[in-house]
């Protein structure tokens, strides 16, 4: 079993969401009036709080409520009774208020809690997805004789709890469920990185989304993604705690992705003879179609290496950094393309070498149209960077979507 605990200030809110509008089975009820609706116990607590108002006036409390979560396992929890969860929230209660220090002992002589004599009332929850019993407690944070009830480490103090419940039953302890929690996500995030023919996050967050999960991105001003937790029933997990050595954090999850489709080397061809594109194209090498393999061009120490599939043969060409770095810099993506940054710098990187046709053939799959037009290619004066600039332009052009515009019939 695992369990949480924190002070809340919207016990309101909570004592409705715990209740399901009194829809939840209650197992037990304690220093309340026996079936009351959930606003009714909620207000039995707030009348209490006021009886003691004038004694905290100094120093108004807050947070008003202790939220408490408490889930057995399946196994665990196996054929039980409304009475049976009745009993384990009272030795729940009873290990919490024995609880004086964290589980690291690092914090010890805390003041214990006196839940056991405070209002509260205890909620069975079925988990949608997993079918996972749990309870939900909210507890008034002044005691029966007006005192507080500590809450310094009590999410801290829950775990301990639970820790001694799991031991004294024979059950797995949080921690050791937390890493089968973990190693279950990290396998699926690795299944869902490999099944992926490129990395991007929204289509990460759907798989992760459709097998269950709940993904929180936090991104910076530039829209950035920096950060990411991963949310298993109660219980959030930073990307930081997955994977090894880190490799589904931000900075290194794209990394990992190329780990998992390394690129393949290419047979053993000959290449085509380049184009003289400054020639009219004929009906034969219109035909002319290109694609890529789904990694990124590989960065030697003097240029970039991309395979090319071009007329049904893997070719690998190069291209220098400071001509691919130009390229980079000068695409820009057009409304409702359906081409990417990564697919027109490819076209733009075709167009440099002079494979016209197979850049022409490109775009076109993306949605574009038009060609280079008779006279493209590079002039005998030009410098390299301006022919680059000049390629990255076109593909730009040739990759914008056709609108088609239909006229009315006279």
């Amino acid at each position: 079993m695992i369990a949480t605990a924190r002070p809340i200030a919207h016990g309101q809110a909570m004592t409705n969401y715990a209740t399901k509008d009194f829809r939840a089975d209650i197992v037990k009820v304690n220093l309340l009036t026996e079936d009351l609706p959930p606003m009714g116990m909620w207000d039995e607590m707030v009348l209490h709080m006021n009886r003691f108002k004038q004694k905290f006036a100094r120093k108004p409390i807050d947070k008003t409520s202790i939220r408490i979560e408490v889930s057995p396992s399946m196994n665990e929890s196996d054929g039980w009774t409304l009475r049976d969860w009745r009993y384990f929230t009272e030795e729940f209660v009873d290990e919490l208020d024995q609880v004086t220090k964290t589980p690291d002992d690092k914090h010890k002589n805390l003041v214990p809690t006196n839940i056991k004599n405070s209002q509260y009332f205890a909620a069975l929850h079925y988990d949608a997805k997993s079918g996972i019993p749990h309870l939900h407690l909210v507890v008034n944070r002044i005691d029966k004789n007006g005192n507080i009830n500590d809450c310094h480490f009590i999410g801290e103090r829950a775990v301990a709890a639970a820790h001694a419940i799991n031991l004294r039953h024979g059950w797995k302890d949080p921690m050791e469920i937390r890493e089968e929690h973990l190693q279950q996500i990290t396998d699926d995030c690795m299944e869902i990185l490999k099944s992926l023919p490129r990395f991007d996050w929204p289509n990460y967050v759907s798989l992760l989304t459709r097998r269950g999960y709940k993904v929180k991105l936090q991104r910076d001003k530039e829209n950035v993604v920096r950060g990411y937790s991963i949310k298993k029933g109660n219980t959030s997990y930073k990307s930081s705690d997955l994977g090894k050595g880190r490799n589904l954090m931000p900075t290194k999850i794209e990394d990992t992705w190329k780990k998992l489709h390394p690129v393949q080397k290419p047979m053993a061809v000959q290449a085509p003879k380049l184009l003289d594109s400054k020639k009219p194209v004929t009906d034969s090498q219109s035909t002319a179609q290109a694609s890529f393999s789904q990694a990124k061009p590989i960065a030697t120490s003097n240029d970039y290496r991309q395979v090319f599939l071009i007329d049904g043969e893997q070719v690998q060409l190069n291209i220098p950094e400071k001509i691919y770095k130009e390229l980079d810099s000068n695409i820009e993506v057009p409304d409702n393309s359906d081409a990417t940054h990564e697919d027109i710098l490819k076209v733009a990187m075709l167009l440099f070498l002079n494979y016209v046709d197979a850049a022409t053939a490109m775009s076109e799959s993306y949605g574009g149209g038009g060609g280079t037009g008779t006279g493209w290619g590079k002039d005998k004066d030009e410098d390299e960077l301006e022919w680059a600039r000049r390629c990255a332009m076109k593909a730009n052009w040739l990759c914008k979507p056709i609108v088609r515009r239909w006229k009315r019939g006279k």
